[in-house]
């Protein structure tokens, strides 16, 4: 995101107080780090997804409203908000899309080429479901797995917004709760 400390927080701050221009300075201070995001998390999606990056990154600015009053501290705060919202249009998405093909409704059209590496592609209501089952047991870790996959932080913007939200994370205690999660939701999902 941008370099220059605490302008994504001051447009937040603006925002919320009433200054309409401050969204569009957010938007172009953070547009391009939450289409890398977007890109990471759909990199992981199932093969003949119908969301690409861009319109997952749109959809989230739609919601922008809906949290325009939070007592905005920081950009990691914004990041943590940001990938739970992007877990529920990834959620909702998928479900419409179950609803379609079950005869709910119209298949939404594709948006972009089917994505073709068979291990990378998940199941996004399966992981969705297992992580709320493991997140019963493992609270910090089941935050680690939203943040990085349904968020697409790297391991150090993980550490950096879980100490903002006050769980005391080095980026080794990140990186061993991602590979503990990610064996224990394999196994979830693999035995369904």
């Amino acid at each position: 995101m941008d370099s220059t400390p605490g302008i994504i927080t001051q447009c937040l701050r603006e925002w919320r107080d009433g200054d309409e221009a401050a969204l569009a300075r957010l938007t172009d201070a953070v547009y391009r780090e939450l289409r890398r995001l977007a890109g990471a998390v759909m990199s992981g999606q199932a093969a003949g997804r119908t969301l690409q990056p861009t319109v997952l990154v749109h959809e989230l600015y739609f919601q922008l409203p809906g949290i325009r009053h939070f007592d905005w501290q920081s950009r990691a705060q914004f990041l943590n908000v940001a990938s739970r919202m992007m877990r529920n249009i990834l959620v909702d998405h998928a479900r419409r899309r179950l609803a379609a093909k079950r005869g709910g409704g119209e298949a939404p059209a594709i948006a972009d080429p089917p994505f073709e590496d068979a291990a990378m592609s998940v199941d996004v209501l399966q992981v969705h479901e297992a992580l709320d089952r493991f997140g019963e047991e493992y609270p910090r870790q089941a935050r680690v797995v939203e943040l990085r996959f349904f968020g697409g932080l790297s391991v150090e913007e993980t550490s950096e917004v879980l100490r903002a939200t006050g769980v005391d994370s080095s980026q080794r205690t990140v990186e061993r709760d991602w590979t503990f999660a990610r064996a224990w939701l394999e196994d979830a999902i693999g035995s369904r």
